[in-house]
């Protein structure tokens, strides 16, 4: 998929239309060709989480009509270590759901993949210390880093992020109790879960965490990276269709 979408950028196509969910776009965008290339996607994912935040059709009738037919727009990409994805990044309890999720809950869709698999890895769970742009070191449960506000079929987890605003917005879910945090995390799905005293969101264009032992990083619910990990906005724009 990267391979085939990257060559097709680079050809003398009007647009590259590609087919799937979060994983098959953050793919198709790993090397594609910013500059000249313009992409379209049919939601055909289990969340489908950036295609909602881009306001694209769910019937695949209208969505192919808009792929053909619709007019391009510009959004921002995002970069964990120079890899490319466009929604939300997360490690720690995070990741840690998202590798379970991919390895075992294969037969739900939408946000029942994620609850399940909070379900059971929070038991297990323990918090991790780690450094946040080398200047503090913090015990958290869990950290994300998101280009666009939701992920995991509708948790707002960075509510207030906008995929074309030039900014990067980060949440830190700081130590707590797994009670607590089971409490907290449906709270997520309207955004609400940014009042809770433990959770911290900011907003820039560059952050970096490190860890004692490396932390497995997922974006789009992909794994992508480990710690030492550097979050930025890569230099140039991706052209999507989009209303």
């Amino acid at each position: 998929m990267t391979r085939v979408a990257a060559e097709a950028s680079r050809g003398t196509f009007d647009r590259v239309i590609v087919s799937g969910g979060d994983g098959t776009l953050h793919l198709a965008v790993r090397d594609f060709d910013l500059a000249h290339g313009t992409l379209a996607l049919i939601p055909q994912g289990s969340g489908d989480d950036f295609a909602k935040v881009l306001g694209l059709p769910r019937d695949v009738r209208d969505a192919c009509e808009m792929a053909l037919r619709g007019t391009a727009r510009e959004v921002d990409v995002a970069t964990a270590n120079n890899i490319r994805y466009l929604g939300v990044a997360g490690l720690g309890f995070d990741s840690e759901v998202a590798r379970y999720a991919n390895e075992n809950a294969t037969f739900l869709r939408g946000s029942l993949v994620y609850l399940y698999a909070i379900i059971r890895v929070l038991p297990r769970f323990t918090p991790h210390r780690v450094t946040i742009d080398e200047t503090r070191s913090e015990e958290i449960m869990f950290a994300t880093v998101g280009n666009s506000r939701q992920y995991g079929g509708g948790i707002r987890i960075v509510p207030n992020a906008r995929a074309d605003d030039g900014q990067l917005d980060v949440c830190i879910v700081h130590r707590t109790s797994r009670m607590q945090l089971l409490k907290t995390l449906p709270k997520a799905y309207t955004g609400a879960h940014v009042k809770s005293p433990f959770v911290e969101i900011s907003r820039g264009t560059s952050f970096a965490f490190d860890s004692e032992r490396p932390l497995d990083v997922y974006a789009d619910g992909e794994r992508i990276t480990t710690t030492p990990v550097r979050f930025a906005l890569a230099s140039e724009k991706l052209r999507i269709v989009a209303p």
